[in-house]
């Protein structure tokens, strides 16, 4: 008898502290390291990736160990630690932290271990909603008094902000077609070169 492990899985990504709760459903390969979720998250949101990261996967943390000799909480490497963990501990939620000055908390929700389809890119976007705050922005208050500002040209910081952010902000436009690219580029860097 023959019976295949569930070699991928569909993942829910929220922003629980804001509302609505920006969110997004990607498929992964459980073959991928938790830095390469990192970065599928960070295209799935199109965040910038330009500060510091973590997961707190039951009770354990991954990220880029930068000195364990400090006397800090170990960090264990995300560049080595494989999603299979997930399956194979039976874990069905975990967090993921970006920017530990915004402190951006996602939930994450594994929906579903699956059998990957031959031919199968991945990662890939599934669904979404809601457009992540702009990097930088002061956390959930400060994407709060953004929204705001954007949404009104007769409030006082409106201006200001649009000319900060570079182009006007809707809040709906999740931009699929520009994840859909990041995530492409994804997949070509995880393929094995010939």
């Amino acid at each position: 008898m023959n019976t295949k492990v569930p070699d991928a899985a569909r993942l829910r990504i929220t922003l629980p502290d804001l509302n609505p709760a920006p969110w997004r459903v990607i498929e992964v390969p459980l073959s991928m390291t938790f830095k390469g979720l990192h970065d599928a998250i960070q295209a799935a949101f199109l965040w910038f990736n330009c500060h510091l990261w973590e997961f707190d996967v039951a009770g354990r943390r991954y990220g880029l160990p930068l000195d364990d000799g400090l006397g800090f909480e170990k960090v264990y490497n995300a560049n080595t630690a494989r999603l299979a963990k997930l399956r194979d501990s039976g874990i069905s939620e975990f967090l993921y932290t970006y920017d530990m000055g915004d402190n951006w908390e996602h939930h994450v929700e594994v929906l579903e271990l699956f059998d990957m389809p031959t031919g199968a890119r991945l990662p890939a976007l599934i669904d979404g909603k809601w457009r992540a705050p702009p990097e930088d922005i002061g956390g959930a208050p400060g994407f709060e008094m953004f929204l705001e500002a954007v949404a009104d040209p007769n409030q006082e910081e409106h201006e200001n902000l649009v000319d900060w952010y570079g182009q006007p902000f809707d809040p709906n436009d999740i931009e699929p077609e520009i994840v859909k690219i990041q995530m492409d580029r994804l997949t070509n860097m995880r393929r094995p070169k010939k």
